[in-house]
């Protein structure tokens, strides 16, 4: 309904923050230098890590969708997202400048420009935010508007009673339903028997007419529409349509024909091909960087027992499509032939097959696990383009013939290396709540989610806590 200016809003606020974001990391430089005189940041540092940072704070602050105005959410909510996303966004700025060899500063200073950078962020759009509100409230540029509307149209009505500040004004509401008119006696009612949507239009300051009747009639529609068309009224209609399950809707136009879209996974352009770009550049650097660790892995393999290196399975990835998914072998060669026998030892319910102390496992493949390491061949997975670094784990079509119709929706976003499963307790959590897991990560994907589970991982592996 006010999609379009939410958006416009949203992406204006986001340049704002990116830009106060910068004149934080500038400011706290000024206070450091005054501070600690003896440990003077130079100018020519703080333009290049000027520079690194305006694409990081875009990706995180945009994902973490800061940048949008949440009427649902309170003050406290709010800091504690900032509070999230700005230390994600310190720790990685660090991280990125101590790569690239720019500036090696004092933890000091690092704290100093969180504190400075959360505080600016949060007040600023508490005050912008907080002042559309008033001025909305104080009825400036206020659209008035005209309901068609049936008994099934309460809904739409009572939000915008409501939300004074989405800039909405009932002039009143155009229908015969007696519920209606019981219902909201203070608000202009306005039969379509005694008055023709024409003649309203055209006597009062009608910005714009909302059709929100659940039974849609073609005909009545079309006439509405050229009738608003003439006069430059705009005209909505609210679909009847509702759901058990969230589903967003996307209006778009096909060589000119409209098209409404249905779904509940993520579907942002750019977001997308961010992912992407940081796939092929990840994978790229942890197979350059890890080369060395290959070989090594692999001299251990065949020194133990002088099978394959690699362990090559069938595995189902994007919507149900099959791909090979390489990891190093971790089982004897013979272990998939061997698990028939071990059935009745599972220590996982539903499809998947799971023992902690499984007698297949080699003891070069007991370390790999624990460290995780046996995953590093599927990086090439990632580059060919049939897995991401983040996203839920591929399962063998075995398993998914067993799952229930819900649980496939985990094959609705490309599968990955890590999950939020992977840094959940894996073989410690029923398999059941591992499918809630990741249909809790495509619901809520983001930018930076994908960058928490990452260094979430890089401490599982750390710590050597895989099964």
């Amino acid at each position: 309904m006010i999609k379009e200016r939410k958006d416009i809003i949203a992406k204006i606020n986001l340049v704002v923050q990116v830009g106060l974001s910068v004149g934080a990391f500038l400011l706290s430089c000024r206070l450091y230098n005054y501070l600690f005189p003896n440990s003077v940041i130079p100018s020519l540092e703080r333009v290049s890590e000027v520079s690194l940072s305006i694409p990081l704070w875009l990706i995180l602050l945009g994902s973490g969708r800061l940048n949008y105005m949440l009427r649902e959410t309170t003050n406290l909510e709010l800091l504690r997202d900032y509070v999230k996303v700005i230390l994600l966004g310190t720790v990685l700025f660090y991280i990125i400048s101590m790569l690239f060899g720019i500036g090696e500063r004092a933890l000091v200073f690092w704290i100093l420009f969180y504190i400075v950078d959360l505080v600016i962020l949060f007040f600023s759009t508490i005050l912008f935010f907080g002042s559309m509100r008033f001025f909305r409230r104080q009825e400036f540029n206020k659209k008035q508007i005209l309901i068609v509307a049936d008994e099934k149209s309460k809904g739409l009505i009572n939000n915008i009673i409501k939300s004074k500040d989405w800039g909405y004004e009932i002039h009143g509401i155009f229908t015969d339903s007696e519920e209606i008119i019981q219902a909201y006696q203070a608000v202009n009612i306005i039969s379509p028997s005694k008055k023709k949507l024409a003649e309203i239009i055209d006597d009062h300051a009608v910005d714009e007419v909302f059709y929100c009747k659940s039974n849609i009639n073609e005909v009545e529609i079309k006439e509405y529409i050229g009738l608003c068309a003439e006069v430059g009224v705009i005209f909505r209609i609210k679909t009847s349509l509702e759901f058990g399950t969230p589903v967003q809707s996307k209006f778009s136009l096909f060589r000119d024909m409209p098209i409404f879209s249905y779904g509940n996974v993520p579907d942002d352009y750019l977001q997308m091909k961010v992912k992407r770009a940081f796939d092929i550049v990840f994978s790229l650097i942890a197979i350059i960087l890890g080369s060395p660790i290959f070989f090594i892995i692999a001299f251990l393999i065949k020194l133990e027992d002088g099978g394959p290196v690699f362990f090559i399975q069938r595995r189902v990835g994007l919507n149900g499509r099959y791909f090979n998914c390489f990891k190093f072998r971790t089982m004897v060669v013979n272990a998939e032939a061997l698990q028939q026998n071990l059935i009745d030892k599972n220590e996982q319910k539903g499809p998947v097959f799971k023992i902690k102390m499984d007698p297949r496992i080699t003891r070069s493949g007991r370390f790999l696990r624990k460290s995780s390491l046996d995953e590093l061949p599927q990086f090439f997975n990632v580059l060919i383009g049939e897995m991401s670094i983040v996203g839920p784990r591929p399962p063998i079509p075995a398993e998914v013939k067993q799952y229930q119709r819900w649980q496939n929706r985990r094959l609705s976003m490309k599968p990955g290396i890590t999950c939020i499963w992977q840094v959940s307790g894996r073989n410690n959590i029923s398999f059941d709540e591992w499918m809630r897991l990741d249909l809790r990560y495509i619901d809520n994907w983001s930018l930076a989610l994908d960058l928490r589970i990452v260094i979430k991982t890089i401490k599982v592996m750390l710590v050597g806590d895989g099964q």
